[in-house]
């Protein structure tokens, strides 16, 4: 099983046109064209230090380690690195523009919204941002930048959907902050104890389980309970099934054995343990 950190890295993805993305460390072996971070330097004798960051050219079948052109030095020609030196830098689908933290989400696009395309065709490159300025109706499925020509289309599953995600942070951090704004209220101008909220809260219970039951709906509740533990108790040719005794509560173990004594014409008790 791979283990994952929580340190992050911030790195250019070439792979999606240039852009800067969020990666994680994970440790695990690294597969051709995955970069990786060195954590653990061995040999004293290799130029880099912990924190170097490299991309895999080579991997060797049979063989715990990787090579990197990168990592080349007079005593290490074909740029080892052993298993126990790196952990690999896996992608998140965080990026960073402008200074702004997004998600990429695969879905479709609404007008005004941020996208990046994520593969190439004649008229669009792989990694290209813009503005989305005209939806498709729902027979045809694309989008097109607001700074495009007509015939300039992206697919939906060819781009992801830029999502803010430190105004998603902020709402989160607005709605803690009148939370604790209302219990500030409550605790210190209002006086009322976490003693005397309970209390309100046991009232209020109380009475409304008091108009169920003056109103019937109680009884109806439990007398539909005990039907269906009645019938599930002699499914499989009358005999009760394992682990029956146990499912019946004891609050309404009497009103059972009444109801199958009525049944079958016999008496049964319960055992009231």
């Amino acid at each position: 099983m791979t283990k994952t950190n929580e340190k992050i890295h911030v790195l250019v993805d070439e792979k999606l046109g240039g852009i800067k993305r969020e990666y994680v460390e994970v440790d695990r072996k690294a597969e051709v064209g995955e970069k990786v971070v060195i954590v653990e330097k061995v040999d004293c004798d290799d130029w880099y230090e912990n924190g170097a960051i490299f991309t895999v050219d080579r991997d060797r079948p049979g063989k715990a380690h990787v090579e990197s052109d990168e990592a080349r030095c007079g005593g290490n020609l074909n740029g080892f690195i052993l298993r126990e030196e790196y952990r690999v830098l896996e992608p998140t689908n965080i990026v960073h523009i402008d200074g702004q933290r997004y998600e990429m989400v695969g879905r479709n696009a609404k007008v005004g919204e941020k996208i990046i395309s994520i593969t190439k065709s004649d008229i669009y490159s792989k990694g290209e941002i813009g503005t989305v300025g005209y939806q498709s109706s729902p027979r045809y499925i694309y989008v097109r930048f607001e700074t495009r020509a007509a015939a300039w289309r992206v697919p939906h599953e060819d781009y992801r959907v830029f999502v803010p995600l430190d105004k998603c942070e902020k709402t989160f951090e607005n709605k803690n902050s009148g939370y604790k704004e209302i219990k500030n209220l409550i605790h210190n101008d209002l006086g009322i104890t976490k003693q005397d909220i309970q209390e309100m809260i046991s009232v209020v219970v109380s009475n409304e389980v008091q108009k169920m039951s003056e109103s019937g709906k109680l009884d109806s509740i439990a007398g539909a309970k005990i039907d269906y533990l009645i019938e599930e108790g002699f499914k499989d040719r009358g005999r009760l099934l394992y682990g029956f005794k146990e499912r019946v509560s004891q609050t309404v173990s009497d009103e059972v054995g009444k109801r199958i004594a009525n049944n079958l014409n016999i008496s049964v008790e319960l055992n009231s343990q």
